[in-house]
Formats: C-alpha cells, structure tokens, sequence
C-alpha cells in the first residue's frame, strides 16, 4: 500500500507521521527539520508493508517533483493537508493540490483522498479564528474532492489517541468489512472487566481500554517485545500459526496472550478472576478476533 502525504511546507506533514507512527511526542516534533523533496518510510500493518510518502512542501521541491509525475504513480491513498492556523495560505494550497489531481490523471490513477484540517487545536492560535478558518476551509477544500472516494477530518498531534484511530481507519480502508468488526471490538471492550489490548503482530494498536498504552498506533515498547518473545516461540517452538500463553503471579494477577493466525494479538490482563458476563463477553471477543483476523488472510489472499 502507498500513502502520499502532501502539503505546503509548514503544514505539519512529517510531524503527523512522526506522531502517529514514530513514538515521537507531540513536543520532540517542534525541531524536525524540513522535508527535502521527499523521503519515503516503512510500516508494517495486518501483516502488508505500508509505503509512506512524505513530499516536501517548500515551493522549489514541489517545482522539481511536479516535473517528475511517475513518482506519484502508484499512489493508493492520497492525503492532503492543509494547515489552520495559515489561511492566507489557502488559495496556494488548493492550486498545489489542483496540480497533483492533474498529475493523477495522466497517470490513469484516482487514489482514495483523506483531507486533512490539520493543527485544529489551540496551541499558540485562537479557538475563534480557528472555528472561522475551518469554515472557510470546507468552503475551498471539499469540493475539489468530490468526484473521489472521499472523505475529511479534523486532526492535531496533541489528540494523539484520536489522531492513531484516524491512520487506522485509513490503513483499514481497503480491507471491505473490517471496520465494522472494529467498531463492534470497541463496544465489546466497554463491557468487559478486564484491560484488553488488541494488536497486529508488529505491533500496531487496533482497539485497547487501557490508557497511556500506546504512541501513536504503536504499543509501547514492554508490551510490544512480550507480543514479538511470544510470537517467535509460536513459529518456532509450536510451529503453528495460534497459540496461547498465559502467565500468573503470586498475588492473583494474570496476563493472557492470544496470537491468532500470526496476524493479531489479544492480550488481556486481570487483576484477579472475572465475573461470569465478562468473561462470555470476552469469549466472543476473541471469537470475533479470529474471524477478523481471518477476513485479513482472505483479503492478502484476493
């Protein structure tokens, strides 16, 4: 899969990214320099290599890749940022993303188009102007789009949580079906009494009720090289693709892992033993995370 980040420069391209899949905190992004015509990075996610594009914003490279339209070709989703707190920019911004519309054109493609208002938060800008500045954007932005598979959101580094559940969506967003089993893990967590952690092998975060658990759509570190020992013994040792692991300690505390279909993970933590509801509820969880998990298979396969 291929995602191409675009925008001018300043708008917060390689600071989404850095948040959202890098561990990086909101504050460490205020010093990265700008983007150089564009690099391009790796993630895994559901067991695909996902292609992130970052395209530099500043007016001689996006001269200097404009000429050069093949490295757009490929492109599967296409996200356009425009920042909020720079309107004067607006105009300038749209005729870039006029450009690259053309670009796909005569390259016979039409990605999926995530639109980005990016910054909508008050860091240094007033709430105020902020509200008028998306109003007016949605009045610029949301009709260049509208003969794309198309859709807009509000994002901002410092809604890290909100901002992860945006990329997942996104990275789900060619998987027909998917989402729905996500939306229905995340109502069957509110209900269970214990913290819950649902992930791909690699570590991406699909749903979770475990606050501070994650940066971005990665786990944090501890947890996620428990899942990587876990899953080497899995291919290794069992030589299956599911397996089980459980651990206790001495005070009642249980960690339980599930790795089905060397895709996801489920890892549940109790503080002790469950009530019965809780525990039928988890039960169909898992049931429905092995035919989510089965669903990914099928899609690779197709």
């Amino acid at each position: 899969m291929k995602i191409s980040l675009v925008g001018l420069g300043g708008c917060g391209k390689t600071s989404l990214y850095s948040v959202a899949f890098a561990e990086k905190r909101p504050e460490e992004t205020k010093s990265l320099s700008p983007t150089i015509l564009y690099e391009t990075r790796r993630h895994p996610f559901l067991g695909l290599q996902v292609g992130i594009f970052d395209f530099g914003g500043q007016e001689q490279y996006r001269k200097e890749y404009m000429d050069k339209p093949e490295v757009f070709r490929g492109t599967d989703i296409l996200i356009p940022i425009v920042d909020l707190h720079d309107p004067d920019n607006f105009n300038q911004a749209k005729e870039y993303f006029i450009g690259l519309l053309d670009l796909y054109r005569q390259n016979n493609e039409k990605p999926k188009i995530f639109l980005f208002l990016h910054k909508y938060d008050t860091e240094q800008y007033q709430k105020e102007l902020l509200d008028t500045n998306v109003k007016r954007a949605k009045e610029i932005f949301l009709d260049l789009f509208k003969d794309y598979d198309f859709d807009h959101m509000l994002t901002s580094i410092y809604l890290q949580d909100e901002l992860a559940k945006v990329f997942r969506d996104i990275l789900m967003s060619s998987y027909a079906d998917l989402k729905s089993h996500v939306e229905k893990a995340e109502k069957q967590l509110e209900e269970i009494n214990a913290k819950i952690i649902v992930t791909d092998i690699s570590g991406n975060v699909i749903v979770h009720n475990v606050p501070g658990v994650s940066s971005g759509l990665t786990l944090r570190g501890d947890l996620r090289d428990f899942i990587n020992a876990c899953n080497t013994v899995r291919e290794n040792l069992f030589m299956s693709d599911s397996g089980i692991f459980k651990g206790r300690s001495d005070d009642g505390k249980e960690v339980e892992l599930h790795i089905l279909k060397y895709i996801i993970s489920i890892l549940i933590m109790k503080s002790g033993e469950i009530d019965v509801n809780s525990q039928d509820k988890l039960n169909t969880l898992i049931k429905d995370m092995k035919l989510f998990a089965d669903l990914i298979i099928k899609a690779h396969t197709d």
